[in-house]
Parts: C-alpha cells; structure tokens; sequence
C-alpha cells in the first residue's frame, strides 16, 4: 500500500502536477442477510481503491481505480493530471493542507471483529432471530442484516501529510411486523451499531419484537396541536438535518440560514452539539479526515447560541476561519460523530409531563436545512395523553419548521444513544401541528 501511494505521488508531479493528494483504501468483511425469518444470503465484500487528486495551479483532476496493477495506478494518475491540465481555475482554491500532528484515538479496532468468520457472523443474527421468536410467536422478521468490516487507509499529499488509519466496524437490523387474529400491525425496526463486537444481539431481537408488537391495533386520531416526542432515530435525523446548516460549504455558498448567525442564540439552552471526530467508540472517529486534517472535537452550539462552523481547509480559507478536521472531499464539508448533550429528564419523565403529544420513532419525509421545512409521515407513532402512551396512530403528518423546533424544545432525555453518526437523546418539541391525512 505505502508503495503505491508513493509512487502515485512523484509520478504526478514529474508529469506536472503542481500539488497532488494521493488516497488508498482497502475494506473486507462479512454480510448476513435475513429475509421472512431466515438467513437468506451470506456474502465476503473486499474492495481496494486508490484516489488521485492532481492540482495544477488552481485547477482539480480526479481519478480513481480499483486495480493495483502498476499500469493502471499509472493510467489513473495520467488520467488525473490530464483532467486537471484541461479543466477551468477554481478561483478560490488556497492549496492543500499543511502536515499537522494527529491525536490518538481510542476504541475504533476491535480484533475481534478483523478476524470475524462467516459462521460466527450467521450466529450471531441467529441469535436475534431467536430472541424475536421466544419474545412473540406473533412477530415476523420480514428482512434483516448484519454487517461486519474492517478497513485501512493511507492519505498523503506533496506537502508532506501522511496518515495512515484502521477501523472496524459492526452493524446490524431488523424489520419486524406482528400478526394477530388477521391484524397486521405497522413495520417496526430496530438497529445497532459498533466499532466493536459488543453489540447485544439478543437485545436488538427483543426490542424489534417489542416495538413489532406495540404497533399492533393502530387507531385513528385527530388532528391536534401538542407536543412531539423524538424518539433517539427521529431526533437523529433532526441535528443531522442541522449540522447542513453549520456546514462551511453550505454557508459559504450562501444556502445556509444560519450563515450570518454566529453569536446568536438559535436553540433553547438545554441543547448543546458538538462535533466530536475523537470521540472513544464513535462511529465516524478516525486520525484524520478526507483531505489529511486532523479530527478534533469541536463546539458547534453552546446552551442554543451558535459558537461555530464545520469546516475543510477549502472553507475554512474562504470564511477566515480554522479547519476542523470534517473535510469529505478536498471541497467538501461533513460532520463526524454529532454528539447532543444530554439533558434533566428520564423518558418516562418527559412522557410524564405530557399533556396531549405524539411519541414519534419513525419519520418518513423531510427536513430541510435551507428553509427549515419539514413535512412528512409519522410512522411507528404513538398518542400520549395525560402522561401515559396511549395507543398506536395510523399514519399521520408532522409539519413545521426545523429552526422553530429548535426555540421550543422543552425536554431532553438524559439517555443517549448512537444512531447513525448522532449520539442523541430523546427531545420534547412544543407547539407541533399533527395533521391527519
């Protein structure tokens, strides 16, 4: 690998590249799929690619290829030097980063999961599958997966960045659905993800049943104004939505609302986000990012006041700020782990406390970080009245607007949990139109 990426690297510029960033990466692993209660398929996935970025002044060529054969890593680096040679100036291109001391981070590479074999993988879903059925003979696993890889990479550039990284990584989950005296309840799902083998997967198979059969005898209701619960899944796709927002190449290119809000209170106080590349365990943390920077832990809103963005050094340049390690591309701009402070209150408090609301797992729409729109399905929801869950309600919407969300959250939950690239926690929104359809 380090020879390949080498040789990519001189061979660009005695062909005329100004600048060149070199990129290898090499995944294997195991996939285990599921379908109507079964193990359906097992497949081996590898793959290997090496990326070439050559720069000639300020203009870019990008070339990739699969194959490690010298003459072809020779064509992809020609292919990407000729690109670049015949492609118009990026104006605001400042040259690649710097070399910059990366941190050490901890609980990305599990052995365990590196040296995983096929056998081990089919059993443990088997195990969920079992725990589904000694939970209810009345659940279904209409389809499944588990995951399970490790990776390494390589990145160098000609200023002199070389990094060099490996991680691994778990994932599973489950789409259940319960039959009951000729009732089909609503799809239910559970998932798990890890960068180590310490996935509990008897409990991912007993809350796919659970969730399967609470959803069983779904009831119609009215359309109200109340609260909105955001169940861990939910809430995830809210400040992954955000983070869109805080993004540099979003505000630099003017699509943000929050581009001009630096210093202002865009949250209630009890939300606090902070993107965290570092973070122990995280399931996007790594030395470094895209472009060769290195990962750092980040305060992006402090008690609802926006304190920062995100930024490549692309971005970073262009706004007069520091990069921050969350380059996905040399242009490009993405969050690592979007970790959410936890807040005072238990589920069962914030559920407690609720007069009349919607308990929502599942969301099926939008939420849009430029005008802030959302609009969608409520699926895997549940009425509360009173302070206690109610019932299942058929398909309903939700309508309002994300950055009006985030001025009337009125509860946090002090658990937490991964999902996706967010550790949330469950949160309370005020004043929510669900709108029957």
């Amino acid at each position: 690998m380090r020879s390949i990426v080498e040789y990519a690297l001189k061979y660009a510029q005695e062909r005329g590249a100004t600048e060149v960033h070199v990129s290898f990466s090499r995944s294997r692993g195991y996939k285990v799929e599921v379908v109507s209660d079964a193990i359906s398929n097992v497949s081996y996935i590898q793959s290997a690619r090496l990326s070439v970025i050559a720069i000639v002044g300020k203009k870019l060529g990008a070339a990739s290829t699969n194959s490690l054969d010298e003459r072809e890593v020779k064509k992809c680096v020609e292919r990407a030097v000729d690109l670049a040679k015949a492609t118009t100036e990026n104006p605001r291109w400042s040259g690649l980063p710097e070399p910059r001391e990366y941190p050490v981070v901890e609980g990305t590479y599990d052995k365990r999961i590196a040296e995983l074999e096929p056998e081990e993988a089919v059993e443990l879903l088997k195990t969920s599958l079992e725990e589904v059925k000694e939970t209810s003979r009345k659940v279904v696993v209409m389809q499944g997966l588990l995951s399970a890889s490790k990776g390494e990479v390589i990145l160098a550039n000609s200023r002199g960045v070389w990094g060099e990284d490996r991680g691994t990584s778990v994932s599973a989950y489950l789409v259940t659905v319960a039959k009951e005296s000729g009732v089909v309840g609503s799809f239910a799902s559970e998932d798990a993800v890890s960068r180590s083998l310490d996935v509990d997967f008897r409990e991912l198979g007993r809350r796919a049943a659970e969730k399967a059969l609470e959803s069983l005898h779904l009831k119609p209701v009215e359309s109200f104004k109340g609260s909105l619960i955001l169940d861990y899944e939910v809430a995830a796709f809210l400040f992954l939505n955000l983070a869109r927002a805080y993004s540099g190449d979003s505000v630099w290119r003017g699509s943000s609302p929050l581009r001009n809000r630096l210093g202002e209170q865009i949250a209630v106080e009890a939300i606090t986000v902070v993107d965290n590349g570092v973070l122990p365990r995280g399931i996007s943390t790594s030395k470094f990012d895209a472009e060769g920077s290195p990962r750092q832990k980040t305060l992006v809103i402090e008690k609802g006041v926006l304190k920062t963005f995100i930024n490549n050094s692309f971005t970073a340049n262009i706004l007069g700020m520091e990069p921050t390690g969350n380059a996905s591309s040399l242009l490009d701009v993405a969050p690592s782990n979007t970790v959410i402070e936890g807040g005072d209150y238990t589920i069962e408090e914030i559920i407690r406390e609720t007069k009349k609301g919607l308990f929502l797992s599942r969301f099926s729409g939008k939420m849009s970080s430029i005008d802030g729109i959302v609009s969608g399905s409520a699926k895997q929801a549940f009425l509360v009245e009173n302070g206690e869950k109610k019932y299942p309600v058929r398909e309903c919407m939700v309508v309002g607007n994300l950055y009006e969300f985030l001025k009337n959250i009125s509860a946090v939950s002090k658990e937490r949990k991964f999902k996706w690239t967010a550790l949330t926690p469950v949160i309370k929104i005020e004043n929510v139109n669900i709108v029957t359809k």
